[in-house]
């Protein structure tokens, strides 16, 4: 379970991904930002007497606030990331969240894998690095890419220790539940940040944004519960190999040709995620 769910949740993530490539095509980021929290919140606010649970205490509620601000402003720096440049280029060191989960998670949870869990999880890591890696582009690289993908990747692999406290050493609550009111505090966040979020969009738009929700909400529930299983760095790790699926989906639905490198890196990667 603490392999097959975290898995699970990149599959998701991929199928995400893909949607957001048709969604992003004619629209800004910023416009879609704060909606995009805002329906994932209030979809599962219509489910939440299945699954909500809170215990109120001063310390629960400045985790989850804690949490908000740290995705909100991960998510601003990982969009910030890609107006500057391909993904290409970005995504190799959007990749290195997992390194960070590892260093904080044995610092603050005292979590500490054991060795053969961390070399397979950092052979994933840099298998996803490789297989994202479009090395014709990297004399393209700037700092202009450098800066905000490092702070996303920091930002997003240091999320991850004060939700698995929350979870697992309070069980102050569960995971639809903190990742419904963590859509709510992102989507107000967002809202500060881009004003105009809610102009321009149509009836279909909000629809498709909608449906994506549902894969958003899936990947980030399990995602959530994986950290509840086991080792953090390890369901980090095993959350973003993302891209293999998205190029598994893209050679079955959008009939993209593939390469020998990345159907190598492929194998490799789901060889190496069964001996975590």
């Amino acid at each position: 379970m603490a392999i097959a769910i975290p898995i699970t949740s990149a599959l998701l993530a991929a199928i995400a991904s893909i949607l957001a490539r048709m969604l992003l095509k004619d629209i800004p980021t910023k416009k879609i930002l704060s909606v995009n929290f805002f329906i994932m919140a209030i979809t599962l606010l219509f489910l939440s007497p299945l699954f909500y649970k809170f215990i109120f205490s001063w310390k629960s509620i400045g985790l989850v606030f804690l949490i908000a601000i740290i995705d909100t402003l991960a998510n601003y720096f990982y969009f910030k990331t890609f107006e500057k440049t391909e993904a290409s280029i970005a995504v190799p060191i959007l990749s290195l969240a997992p390194i960070i989960t590892f260093l904080f998670s044995a610092i603050f949870l005292a979590e500490f894998p054991p060795v053969i869990n961390i070399i397979s999880a950092m052979c994933i890591m840099i298998l996803v690095i490789i297989f994202s890696t479009d090395f014709k582009n990297l004399p393209r690289f700037n700092t202009t890419t450098l800066y905000p993908a490092l702070l996303s990747s920091l930002l997003f692999g240091i999320s991850a220790i004060p939700s698995k406290y929350l979870l697992s050493t309070l069980r102050a609550t569960n995971a639809p539940t903190l990742y419904m009111i963590r859509a709510i505090l992102i989507g107000l966040f967002s809202l500060l940040i881009f004003k105009d979020s809610f102009k321009a969009l149509d009836l279909k738009i909000y629809t498709f944004i909608f449906v994506r929700g549902l894969f958003v909400i899936g990947q980030w529930v399990l995602l959530y519960y994986a950290l509840t299983l086991g080792s953090t760095g390890v369901a980090i790790t095993l959350g973003n190999i993302t891209p293999i699926f998205v190029f598994i989906l893209s050679l079955l639905f959008l009939k993209e040709k593939p390469t020998l490198k990345k159907v190598l890196v492929s194998i490799l990667i789901l060889v190496a995620s069964f001996f975590i």
